[in-house]
């Protein structure tokens, strides 16, 4: 009975990576031909602006110079101290349809949120709200793409998303990590908003009552995800929308921030949570029992959980071939591929060690300041 119950398990687990894959085959042959929309409604950025990040020139040079028609960018900022501000300066005397704002202080919420709600207020005129992370530098098309498919009926918000490009193998790792997420994000029951890159149109933004959400929030995405998908919406996920991102650099540091990541989604999505906690479980903790097994005798059952390391493998490798030829960077950029298809394994392994490690977190030290988890409803 019980070699039958974990034969059983050992095929359930492999499916559900394969239908990770189909979500990668599926978003391809979506958006594999879609071209430039020519949809262009009024928009407002907001992009929350804080200390002298690595780039920030270029990047917010590239938010500001996008290939779009009606548009104006909002860099938020707490104060005119701010290492940052003197970089906005010199983006805004030479750019027009760039401007400064100082962030009016909220209690009760992220200093994030407070920073998106002052650009709220300062751009009611804009038919849909950008929200950006400073840190990205995405291509000229971005907002074009981002923009457009809100243009679609029950269509919420479309968001983009990060991408590492890696310089060496422990950069190719956390890159490995990153892409792992996707596939998700071309299911509509699984996709979310990620806050360095998510439109949504103002008429929905104030249907939903978002502002009043995020005053008593931390999270401002999954805050978003949980509104639009609760008014019945659905929020699109446009892979020409990846953007560039800069990783952490110390493998350390990003487990720390990993384990925050997941940390938010406990506090504001415990469903999903406890879904990829039983998931993620199984993805890394077959193939050792699979040892165990076949060490027994348990032959079968051994080698269907040990051979969901190429499975893994496979996931990765389907992964990087599709998403390098939807993203609108040169494909030479994307080099060593294979180390997609080597690292996956590991990338869950780390994904393992983050939602037991956000199992136990009680705090969040944040944008420098310390976060509690507290009811948002």
């Amino acid at each position: 009975m019980i070699y039958r119950v974990l034969l059983i398990i050992s095929i359930l687990v492999h499916l559900i990576v394969l239908a990770l894959v189909c979500f990668f085959v599926g978003g391809y042959l979506k958006h594999r031909n879609e071209h430039l929309p020519d949809v262009h409604p009024k928009v407002a950025m907001i992009v929350p602006c804080k200390g002298q990040q690595e780039n920030l020139q270029d990047n917010l040079e590239a938010i500001s110079t996008q290939d779009y028609p009606d548009y104006r960018v909002l860099f938020i900022i707490d104060s005119k101290d701010d290492a940052a501000y003197p970089t906005l300066k010199k983006i805004t005397e030479k750019t027009k349809n760039a401007h400064i704002v100082l962030t009016t202080k909220l209690e009760g919420c992220s200093g994030k949120i407070a920073a998106l709600l002052t650009g709220i207020d300062h751009a009611r005129d804009a038919e849909v709200f950008v929200f950006a992370d400073a840190d990205i530098h995405p291509h000229h098309e971005w907002l074009a793409f981002l923009v457009a498919p809100l243009s679609k009926k029950r269509i919420g918000a479309v968001t983009g998303y990060r991408w590492y490009f890696p310089t060496d193998w422990t950069s190719s790792v956390i890159s490995t990590w990153n892409m792992a997420t996707i596939s998700g994000l071309f299911n509509p029951v699984s996709t979310f908003a990620w806050g360095g890159s998510t439109a949504i149109t103002q008429t929905l933004f104030e249907q939903v009552h978002l502002a009043s959400q995020w005053k008593k929030g931390y999270s401002d995405d999954l805050i978003l995800t949980r509104e639009v998908k609760k008014a019945g919406y659905q929020i699109e996920f446009s892979p020409l929308c990846l953007v560039d991102s800069p990783p952490e650099k110390e493998l350390k540091k990003f487990l720390r921030w990993g384990t925050t990541q997941f940390t938010w989604v406990r506090w504001y999505n415990p469903v999903g949570w406890s879904i990829s906690f039983v998931g993620l479980i199984g993805f890394t903790g077959l193939p050792f029992l699979g040892l165990l097994f076949v060490g027994i005798g348990w032959t079968l059952p051994g080698v269907i959980m040990l051979g969901l390391v190429l499975t893994e493998m496979l996931y990765g490798g389907i992964g990087i071939m599709v998403l390098r030829r939807l993203m609108r960077y040169p494909r030479s950029r994307t080099q060593h591929a294979y180390r997609y298809v080597l690292l996956m394994p590991l990338a869950f392994l780390l994904y393992t060690y983050n939602i037991l490690a956000s199992s136990i977190k009680k705090h969040i030290l944040w944008g420098g300041r310390i976060y509690e988890k507290k009811d948002t409803r």
